[in-house]
């Protein structure tokens, strides 16, 4: 069984939605600064924040998460992150941006490649990669919203270690 997720459409469009806001207030403030013409601050706000939304929305929408039996892999931007289920170790519930919530797996341990989306080979791991401990966490959440009711939620019950009794 191999079985491969993209991010969710609504997580692609609120990672880009935000800055997407952003980025057409920061220019209309500076256009009204500058004092051009309203019609045209409307127009090129608009079609600067559709395009850059586009651009982040196919960018985060590259990204897999990769289910086989044994491990899952997780293809980001800059990197490529394996783990086997026989490191898992829990689920917990986090909040991307501080607004979105996603449930996130770790791992006891997870190697990493430098590999792109693009499946281009990288001269080398972020650092900051280790030091988040993003080399054995997992957003499920970002692919899969009820995750318990997939294939994966099967794979963690199977794999996981028997629960210990007080």
């Amino acid at each position: 069984m191999q079985i491969t997720y993209r991010p969710r459409w609504s997580i692609a469009f609120f990672s880009g939605g935000i800055s997407a806001v952003v980025f057409a207030l920061a220019y209309c403030l500076l256009a009204i600064a500058l004092g051009q013409p309203a019609g045209l601050i409307a127009v090129v706000a608009v079609v600067l924040s559709v395009t850059y939304l586009a651009l982040v929305v196919v960018r985060v929408r590259r990204r897999t998460l990769t289910v086989t039996e044994d491990r899952m892999i997780a293809q980001r931007d800059a990197y490529r992150v394996t783990v086997n289920w026989a490191d898992f170790v829990d689920a917990q519930p986090k909040r991307i941006g501080g607004l979105y919530p996603v449930d996130v797996m770790t791992f006891s341990v997870g190697i990493v490649e430098p590999i792109d989306a693009k499946g281009h080979r990288r001269k080398a791991v972020p650092p900051e990669v280790y030091e988040i401990g993003a080399d054995r966490r997992i957003q499920v959440g970002v692919y899969v919203s009820d995750w318990h009711m997939e294939p994966i939620g099967e794979l963690v019950t199977r794999h996981s270690p028997p629960a210990k009794s007080a």
